[in-house]
């Protein structure tokens, strides 16, 4: 019986020491290049800087859990951990594999402006964008990689374009900027699809030959309409007012919902203070607000939100100290005045206001908030206390020539933030600066409609102008009405080099046409003064046609 209870003792001595076995964690490494730091349980770190078996030193007990991961990952390089956690079965763990790679990097950037399906290449890889917002490439590149991005399929009716596209990878990327724009199909001296301020394409006569103006008919529409909140604004130059349409019409003779300038729809009188206008000479919105440039009584009126019934008025006036009646006379030439002002643009936070008679124009880097508000910049003179034409010197004396930095009676103006295009139009000619002016008078890069800067002669042809007045653009086709040429001209690319030429045309049969037609047509035009991009149309005021017309890519 001694032996027997030894026995038992023995056993269970034996089994007490078997349940404490303790055991190794370990496995294998490959990949790397550098040094790495594994931890055990987040307790024990082991570091290493070649592939190979590793072992840690703690020992873990028989059934206890065990996580091997990665604490500090090598230069440039991603080390990954498999069968890096589990449960001791009563043998040491060398299974657990790190495995190290190259650092790679993403791709990516922002899409706007997109209204389809998108495809954009990286390399041998295609991805597929439809919305707008961000985007990333599933292919990530190492550290010291080049990257070149582009597009490999359009989406229908735009044309997208890729800016820092291309480069060497650093870190992730992320500023590739893909901006979409509508791509307007037009052929030279295509027809207009519906006429607004007339009955019919063959009409042209001011108020439809009525004694008052009426809500359906213009007298002498001038400066660039506007399309905004669904509401088109036109300005309709000698009836002393402003039209808005239920958006773009899509049928002749169509009827304006509501007037501003006059208190009734029927109104032409010209007017002063805060609800009235006189000669009204271009609209400009950012989507949110609206600027009427008030041209006969030298002010630009700013509607804090999009006026949508008739009697809407102004809270804001720019050019004058306020908005009483004798508030109209021509200011001095200083930062607050202008002096028959023609043409604006609001967007990209900032103000721009052709201040025509004074040869300038003004640019507010914010938008006013206060009445008679001073300008931040003037381009087409050295200071904003000089005025006259094609004055390089600045002494108050215009030149026989022009040169890049001088203007005589600007007109129309565009940006997009970063290039800006004017329309110098007693100059027959375009002026388009590359990046955004910071300095007064800073002279321009490119000029369309002249040979170079010195010159300012008037001609028919792809590359010349005569008297043009309005501009706009999708930052990729840029739109010119050539009002005494009696066409707008379109480049089809926007322009890189001074002198390009134009591509198509409308309102003439050929780009050496300047043909005045005694009969209205679907097709000519007589002075147009203006420009609206709307998707799919291009509206153009035809001024001494007393309409406006609707063309519309095919």
């Amino acid at each position: 019986m001694r032996i027997g209870r030894l026995g038992l003792v023995g056993v269970a001595t034996l089994v007490a020491s078997c349940g404490e076995k303790e055991f190794r964690i370990g496995g294998t490494i490959s990949g790397l290049s550098g040094g790495i730091t594994l931890q055990l349980n987040g307790q024990e770190n082991l570091t290493r800087d070649a592939d190979g078996p590793f072992s840690f030193e703690t020992r873990v007990e028989d059934e206890g859990d065990y996580a091997v991961t990665v604490a500090t990952q090598p230069p440039e390089q991603d080390c990954t951990v498999e069968g890096g956690t589990g449960k001791v079965a009563g043998a040491d763990v060398n299974s657990v594999q790190v495995r190290c790679a190259a650092r790679t990097y993403s791709i990516g950037g922002t899409v706007e402006g997109l209204d389809g399906t998108l495809e954009l290449s990286l390399g041998g890889e295609t991805l597929r964008v439809t919305t707008n917002g961000r985007f990333t490439f599933p292919t990530k590149l190492p550290k010291g990689g080049t990257y070149r991005v582009g597009v490999a399929s359009q989406p229908a009716n735009q044309r997208c374009s890729v800016s820092n596209g291309s480069g060497t990878v650093a870190d992730n990327v992320e500023n590739l900027s893909v901006q979409c724009v509508y791509w307007y199909a037009l052929d030279s001296f295509q027809a207009a699809s519906v006429v607004i301020g007339q009955k019919n394409f063959t009409s042209g006569i001011p108020d439809q030959g009525n004694n008052t103006a009426g809500a359906n008919t213009l007298n002498g529409p001038w400066g660039n309409p506007v399309l905004a909140g669904g509401r088109l604004y036109v300005s309709d130059r000698n009836s002393h007012r402003v039209l808005g349409f239920d958006g773009v019409p899509t049928a002749n003779d169509a009827s304006a919902a509501f007037v501003l300038g006059q208190s009734a729809i029927t109104g032409n009188t010209p007017g002063r203070g805060q609800d009235g206008f006189e000669r009204p000479e271009g609209l400009a919105s950012d989507g949110t607000r609206l600027a009427v440039v008030d041209a006969g009584n030298n002010r630009v009126l700013l509607y804090p939100a999009l006026p949508a019934s008739t009697g809407a008025t102004p809270t804001l006036v720019l050019g004058q100290p306020g908005f009483d009646n004798d508030d109209i006379e021509p200011g001095p030439c200083d930062a607050h005045s202008f002096h028959f002002p023609e043409g604006a643009f609001i967007g990209h936070g900032k103000l721009l206001v052709a201040d025509s008679a004074h040869n300038r124009v003004l640019v507010w880097n914010t938008i006013p908030t206060t009445n008679g508000a001073p300008a931040d910049l003037v381009l087409g003179q050295r200071s904003l206390t000089t005025c006259a034409a094609n004055d390089a010197a600045g002494d108050g004396v215009s030149d026989d020539a022009p040169s890049a930095s001088t203007l005589w009676n600007p007109m129309g103006v565009w940006t997009d933030g970063t290039r800006l295009v004017v329309v110098d139009a007693a100059n027959s000619r375009v002026l388009i600066w590359n990046q955004f002016p910071t300095s007064h008078g800073q002279g321009a890069d490119l000029v369309l409609g002249q040979p170079g800067f010195t010159s300012r002669g008037m001609a028919t042809t792809a590359s010349g102008l005569r008297i043009p007045s309005y501009v706009t653009s999708t930052g990729q086709q840029l739109f010119v009405a050539d009002s005494q040429n009696n066409r707008v001209l379109v480049w089809n690319q926007f322009p890189t080099t001074s002198g390009a030429e134009a591509e198509v045309v409308l309102g003439q049969p050929n780009l050496t046409s300047a043909t005045t037609s005694s009969t209205p047509s679907d097709r000519g035009l007589h002075q147009p003064g203006g420009l609206l991009l709307a998707w799919p149309h291009v509206v153009v005021p035809d001024t001494n046609h007393n309409r406006l017309l609707v063309f519309t890519s095919r």
